[in-house]
């Protein structure tokens, strides 16, 4: 039994950057293409008015993807222990969803007025 936890270690480990690379990806697409279809909640629904919450969100997915690739990197680097990098993680994508909720909800007030 112990053999499959590991394994799920493992694949939460290789998550880490599998997000953090779909975080990138979308900034890049925000910030090189000025692709306004990125500009989405984490469901990936686009967000009202997307050009004037281009900068919030690609700040947003910018932070999330640093953040995620300095914790994967610490783990690989430093030995970072098992209970600190997913605590960490669990951190940083309840902080990026969140502050996504915030962006959609200011964009949906800021809509109505």
């Amino acid at each position: 039994m112990e053999i499959w936890i590991v394994w799920l270690a493992r694949l939460m480990f290789l998550g880490i950057f599998l997000m953090a690379g779909g975080m990138f990806y979308r900034a890049w697409h925000i910030a090189a293409r000025k692709d306004m279809r990125y500009v989405a909640d984490w469901r990936g629904r686009a967000i009202i008015g997307g050009e004037r919450w281009a900068p919030w969100v690609l700040s947003i997915n910018l932070l999330g993807a640093g953040c995620l690739l300095t914790i994967g990197l610490s783990v690989v680097l430093a030995g970072l222990d098992f209970t600190v990098w997913t605590g960490l993680s669990g951190l940083v994508l309840w902080t990026y969803y969140f502050l996504l909720r915030v962006v959609v909800a200011r964009a949906g007030r800021a809509a109505k007025a």
